[in-house]
């Protein structure tokens, strides 16, 4: 194989959609990288092997997005996931990493949230809990109650801090994950023939199917009962599919992608607008609203990285990356007046990682430089 058809291999693997014999001739590849008798120890570094080889000799380095690989037999009986921390842009350099200046590292965001009541009464949710069941009772998913109270029929409030995540079941049986920074208000339990929720921030729905039934004369009709989820510029109404908003204040856009199911976004405004400023969706496919919406064509493992553990970034701007990385970490990020703010960056990072590692493989591209400082990360050329 030439370097081009290894970065093709690459990229078929990171898909899923590799063949046996693929597998095998990228073993192979890994193999000769190695020193003999030493194991891979860490795919970021055969990466940067790789791209060093070809730097030059291809025209155009093609965009990998790095997720988990399986490794099968890449040494004699060994059989490893390793996950590859790469960040690089357009002026990429081959040389070694950059250590970053800090004084302090930052660890990840961690499972936090606060539930409030139609009251004002708040609890702080676990952080040893994945996620919490609302109901009749208020459980957590291994079956720890929350309150002795029975919670009565009102409007609650999931809220998710900044350097927090968590998982919310609601009573009709659909699963939201709550991003960062991000307010969910939903009813303790449906009713009618509608079932509405309001976010602000990010979170990925499983829309659960959910029917209503009555008797007309002789017939007893069965209708599909829709799921509205309403932010501060649009309404996104389902019936039962899987899909991601993303409709953060600070973002110029509130995005929703579709991975499976069918959806249709509104504009917020009258109902006449809202019908006139509507467009249905197809898996694959993500509405972008800034006062119009457009749909584009978009990879939904990128967008919906952040709930399987991952950050992913393709063809982002610093800033859009920096934004994202303080909701996450909780930081203030300060940009020195030569900082590269609108240059585009690619890579993929695992969301456990504490940030100091996130930023030092970014400054191996040689185009920027970060200083932590508390929670300050400061930004320059």
């Amino acid at each position: 194989m030439n370097d081009k058809e290894r970065l093709e291999l690459i990229e078929r693997i990171s898909c899923g959609i590799a063949s046996d014999d693929e597998l095998g001739q990228y073993n192979a590849w890994c193999n000769s990288l190695q020193e003999p008798g030493l194991p891979v120890a860490d795919f970021g570094v055969l990466q940067t092997r790789m791209l060093a080889n070809i730097n030059g000799r291809i025209d155009h380095i093609r965009i990998i997005r790095l997720r988990y690989y399986k490794i099968a037999s890449v040494a004699a009986a060994l059989v490893a996931v390793v996950f590859g921390l790469w960040f690089y842009s357009s002026n990429m350099l081959s040389n070694p990493k950059v250590e970053i200046v800090y004084q302090n590292d930052i660890a990840p965001g961690k499972n936090r949230a606060i539930l409030t009541f139609a009251n004002g009464k708040t609890i702080k949710l676990s952080d040893a809990q994945q996620g919490v069941t609302v109901g009749k009772d208020l459980k957590y998913y291994d079956g720890t109650e929350i309150t002795a109270e029975r919670t009565r029929p009102q409007l609650l409030t999931a809220t998710t801090p900044r350097g927090g995540a968590y998982e919310i079941t609601l009573s009709d049986g659909t699963r939201v994950w709550m991003n960062a920074d991000s307010k969910l208000s939903f009813p303790s339990s449906f009713s009618g023939r509608e079932r509405r929720v309001s976010l602000k921030g990010e979170a990925y729905f499983e829309v659960a199917k959910n029917y209503f039934s009555e008797v007309k004369g002789d017939q007893s009709i069965k209708e599909r009962i829709p799921f509205v989820v309403v932010t501060d510029k649009q309404e996104v109404t389902v019936l039962g599919t899987h899909f991601n908003i993303n409709s953060y204040g600070d973002e110029a856009a509130t995005k929703t992608t579709l991975l499976e199911g069918s959806v249709r976004v509104a504009v917020s405004g009258t109902n006449n607008a809202l019908l006139s400023s509507s467009r249905i969706l197809k898996p694959g496919e993500q509405a972008i609203n800034d006062g119009g919406i457009r749909i584009d064509k978009v990879d939904v493992e990128e967008v919906v990285a952040w709930k399987n553990g991952s950050t992913v970034f393709q063809d982002k701007t610093l800033e859009s990356i920096m934004r994202e990385l303080s909701r996450w970490y909780d930081i203030t990020v300060v940009y020195a007046a030569d900082a590269p703010r609108h240059e585009f960056f690619s890579g993929a990072v695992s969301r456990t990682r504490n940030i100091s590692s996130v930023l030092e493989r970014m400054q191996t591209t040689g185009s920027v430089k970060f200083k932590i400082e508390g929670r300050i990360v400061t930004v320059t050329k």
